[in-house]
């Protein structure tokens, strides 16, 4: 017959496991990356999208207004500033320092001159344009995708705040660099129509001291506006915007279909399992061919800012060294704000995991209940 000592064994391990439970912490402050770590953040912020009508969009997540006001502001109204400040220079601002040039009879037939004297050309692709579409189809993009895909509001807020953060500060920069440095376009000679001193001899007959230098203000008489615009080639913004704006698409495309990673896409990432595939991909097991259309997927953001920036040769816009460094100015920008959105940038375990402070922690008191 079991003694009183025997009977009360449960009930004191019980205690004991009770009293050991609830002296675990409930929360960290700095979370893990770990694989482990994943699984709450992922079921917690993003639950299974297959709960939902694919057909329909929606969130799971939706703050008040009010709430996204609060988290959102003064991002919103820095990125503006940036925006507001880039037009006005561009607008007004005149070259801060001077662009020195040869001229002289024949000038045009030199390689200088060949490389300035292009014929004046309507855009391709104009800059009203070139800034509606950088913004407006990745953000389309990436809506659609949290609409549809994810259904988690905080990614959705995390891809356009970070499009902005891409967009906005690389046009401010690309800005100053145009007003300060800039560079003479390959139309200049076209629109300056410059008075060439009648004093200074041909090519053929140059002595020394022949050669004279000047500045757009001394000796060019086409309309103003189009001569301070003309000295400012360097860089294009043009490439700068499409690179930060379709970048940080392809980016957002890489995280949610792992194209450069193990293989599989957002949706086995979000949900009941997502936790396991983490799991697996840390020990290297289940690794999978990623399919070719995602390549085809992640290259064409790239391949459209490619044709943006090298629209702006064809056109005589721009020279090749303006293009190329816009181009590497608005990747640079892509990058950074992409790692200020999310958790991380190439990691296929954590990149597609949007940072708290980008809305994926709206306070839980003042999210609409579905």
């Amino acid at each position: 017959m079991p003694s009183t000592s025997d009977a009360a064994k449960p009930a004191a391990s019980s205690a004991e496991l009770a009293h050991v439970t609830s002296r675990q912490p409930q929360s960290t402050s700095n979370r893990s990356t770990s694989p482990s770590s994943l699984k709450h953040d992922l079921e917690s912020a993003n639950p299974n999208p297959s709960h939902y009508n694919h057909w329909l969009p929606g969130f799971h997540n939706p703050p008040l207004f009010l709430t996204f006001l609060r988290h959102n502001w003064y991002d919103i109204g820095t990125q503006l500033l940036c925006l507001l400040t880039s037009l006005l220079l561009y607008a007004f601002c005149q070259p801060i320092l001077p662009r020195y040039f040869p001229l002289f009879r024949g000038v045009e037939r030199t390689s200088w001159g060949m490389k300035h004297s292009q014929p004046y050309l309507s855009e391709y692709v104009s800059t009203i344009t070139s800034a509606i579409i950088s913004f407006a189809v990745p953000a389309a993009i990436m809506g659609a995708i949290a609409l549809w895909g994810t259904r988690g509001f905080g990614d959705g807020n995390a891809a356009l705040i970070g499009l902005g953060y891409a967009l906005s500060t690389a046009t401010l920069f690309q800005s100053f660099i145009k007003i300060f440095i800039g560079g003479l376009r390959p139309h200049f000679l076209t629109i300056c129509n410059p008075r060439i001193p009648p004093s200074l001899p041909g090519l053929s007959t140059l002595r020394d001291g022949d050669l004279h230098f000047y500045t757009a203000s001394q000796v060019c008489r086409g309309d103003a506006n189009k001569v301070r615009e003309a000295q400012m080639s360097f860089p294009s913004g043009h490439s700068c915007a499409a690179f930060a704006g379709f970048g940080f698409l392809a980016l957002y495309l890489n995280a949610k279909f792992k194209v450069l990673s193990r293989g599989g896409h957002f949706r086995d990432y979000y949900g009941d399992k997502a936790w396991e595939r983490s799991e697996r991909s840390e020990r290297g097991d289940g690794m999978e061919r990623v399919h070719h259309w995602k390549l085809v997927l992640f290259v064409a953001p790239w391949c459209i800012a490619i044709l943006f920036a090298l629209s702006k040769i064809r056109d005589a816009w721009h020279h090749p060294v303006d293009v190329v460094f816009g181009a590497l100015v608005g990747t640079l920008f892509a990058h950074m704000a992409y790692k200020m959105a999310y958790r991380s940038v190439y990691d296929s375990r954590t990149n597609h995991i949007p940072l708290e402070g980008d809305g994926g922690d709206f306070n839980k008191e003042e999210v609409k209940d579905k």
